[in-house]
């Protein structure tokens, strides 16, 4: 194989062109040299790349020759996979509820990247519209439209629905049964099967796995939307979900509407009166508009729209009574049982009025009635989302060992962030008006700690006009008589049903850089003062490093929880050093020049 651009791009033109056609030879692909390093570029700038496996291999262990033997052992099926190490973390939202987190080796890792590579390409085509998660190009936002769209529909009832352990509960046997609908390459379908059945290493225990796909595997999304795609047919297919129902024009609409057509004509003297009065004309006019206005312009239709998102779904009920939502509700847990070996789960899959609020993708979704009776879907922030975004930013205010610069670049992408994601909710521009205030006094008085000032001195030197946004503002000084301002400007509201699109994606902040003591302060400072000259050779080059010559963390602690590893970069004098300078500071244990 040459190119594996090419290669995917050829297998992706005969998957739209044939949409039942099985693959073969699909192991002779993922086990070139050519597809391998491509993968290994997009799994090496995943932050995860950074945590061990099972074997503690982490990026810096992984070069040519790493990649080139695993090439061979997958051509020769000498490769095996090793068992996924399983963390736990907190779940959000739910203190005290941990989630099993699997992490593989670094050699699995890029296995599952590449054979998630190929199953993307065989089968995005061939998924449904109505799934929306870990899809390249469609967002929870675009779920949402879909939902909100089905609401003006006419929807009386919602089945909201979710999977009971989904990730960990997907069978093997349904799993790999899929996947033979699409390929005939066995060899590639074993590899799998020994990726999902290579077990779990937990506190030194290995346990073997029969059922499931390793919550946090690169290759575990695509699994379960393949599986679930069966679901999704089922649901299009044996109960006409998304299907167009055509509209019908009201009858007492149509009525009215032609009354008031033949009463204005008369008026306008374009059609005879006969024994009406102009007076009485007018009286017939007002009363038909007032009456219309009552009148749905449509007549009562029966659909039904579904949308899921991963492992959670809603289907809109229209024109159907509560009996009917229980009926479906049933017939949907039968199936998912007996075809795919998947429970709802008993607490979170309810049915719901369309006139109460159903949580949805971190929204509060709740149905509005105008006045002729059509139905529109109204978003809200919840106030537990709220709530979150601002313990999140307490809690980075309330460590003044962060640097000022690391700390408003923090709020600033934890705000931007934040907003972005909720301007299409209906009380948006208040609940931003609010929390523009909250991240403005918690920065006032962590600038009043750490300067140990009060606040009206220091509005003398850190508070001034934003020239991108027009608006007053706290700032920090940066070189160069230059000043990075607090984030004051949020996101005007948005039409959830308009299909343009507001946000645009760059490159994320990493929030928690100072918390592993690297500075971008310092790295600002260090450049104004030598600029692209490395401070121990003196050579110039355009990409340098921060090091710092005695980490705190690497010492006996002094002292417990984050402010030690947070103050680590601040208690020493680091350097300015180019990549050949760098490791010559790190003997033995410095793979490469990372930026701080």
């Amino acid at each position: 194989m040459g190119d594996p651009h090419r290669e995917l791009k050829h297998l992706r033109k005969l998957a739209v062109a044939n949409p039942t056609k099985r693959f073969g030879k699909l192991l002779k692909v993922i086990q070139q040299d050519a597809f391998l390093q491509m993968v290994w570029q997009q799994v090496r700038t995943n932050k995860g790349s950074r945590t061990p496996g099972v074997d503690g291999q982490t990026k810096e262990d992984v070069d040519d020759h790493v990649l080139h033997d695993l090439a061979h052992d997958l051509a020769t099926r000498h490769y095996r996979p090793k068992p996924v190490r399983r963390t736990y973390i907190p779940k959000r939202g739910k203190p005290g509820q941990r989630r099993g987190l699997g992490i593989p080796a670094i050699r699995d890792r890029i296995v599952q990247a590449a054979i998630a590579q190929v199953l993307d390409t065989l089968y995005e085509p061939l998924f449904r519209s109505c799934s929306y998660g870990f899809r390249p190009g469609r967002s929870p936002i675009q779920a949402l439209r879909h939902v909100a769209r089905a609401y003006r529909s006419g929807v009386t009832w919602i089945v909201e629905g979710d999977l009971e352990r989904c990730f960990d509960s997907l069978p093997h046997s349904v799993i790999l049964a899929c996947l033979r609908k699409r390929i005939k390459d066995e060899r590639f379908i074993d590899l799998i099967r020994r990726l999902l059945q290579a077990g779990v290493m937990e506190q030194g225990q290995y346990e073997r796995t029969y059922s499931g796909a390793p919550q946090g595997g690169l290759c575990s999304p695509i699994l379960m939307n393949i599986v679930l795609h069966e679901f999704d047919g089922w649901m299009e297919e044996h109960w006409q979900a998304n299907a167009p129902v055509p509209q019908r024009t009201h009858p007492e609409y149509a009525r009215l509407k032609r009354n008031l057509v033949r009463w204005r004509g008369q008026l306008q003297g374009r059609i005879p009166m006969g024994r009406q009065t102009v007076d009485g004309l007018r009286r017939k006019i007002a009363a038909a508009e007032a009456a219309r206005h009552q009148v749905p312009s449509y007549a009562p239709r029966q659909t039904l729209s579904f949308c899921r998102f991963a492992d959670d779904y809603l289907v809109m009920m229209g024109g159907y009574g509560k009996a009917d939502a229980h009926r479906l509700k049933d017939a949907m847990a039968t199936w998912l049982q007996e075809q795919l070996g998947l429970r709802q789960h008993p607490e979170k899959t309810r049915i719901t009025h369309w006139s109460q609020r159903v949580r949805f993708l971190g929204y509060d979704l709740r149905g509005q009635r105008n006045l002729n009776g059509t139905r529109w879907a109204r978003l809200l922030i919840p106030p537990a989302a709220e709530r979150d975004c601002k313990q999140r930013m307490k809690r980075l205010c309330g460590y003044t060992q962060i640097p000022a610069t690391d700390l408003i670049m923090s709020l600033n992408a934890l705000l931007r962030g934040w907003t972005q994601y909720y301007c299409y909710a209906s009380n948006a521009t208040r609940r931003f008006g609010y929390l523009t205030g909250v991240a403005f006094w918690l920065t006032a008085h962590y600038l009043g700690r750490k300067h140990r000032r009060s606040i009206k001195r220091l509005m003398a030197h850190h508070y001034g006009v934003d020239p991108r946004t027009g608006k007053r503002a706290l700032y920090v000084p940066l070189p160069g008589d230059k000043r990075l301002f607090l984030w004051n400007k949020p996101p005007q509201h948005r039409s959830i049903l308009s299909g343009q699109v507001f946000a645009h994606d760059t490159r994320p902040v990493m929030m928690t850089s100072w918390a592993g003591g690297h500075s971008y302060e310092q790295r600002l400072d260090l450049r104004a003062r030598y600029g692209d000259q490395c401070q121990y050779c003196g050579r110039t080059s355009p990409s340098l490093a921060v090091h710092h010559p005695n980490r705190l963390a690497a010492r006996p602690a002094r002292k417990q929880g984050p402010a030690r590893v947070i103050q680590s970069a601040q208690e020493q004098q680091p350097k300015w050093l180019c990549a050949d300078c760098h490791r010559q500071h790190h003997p033995g244990g410095w793979q490469g020049a990372a930026t701080a």
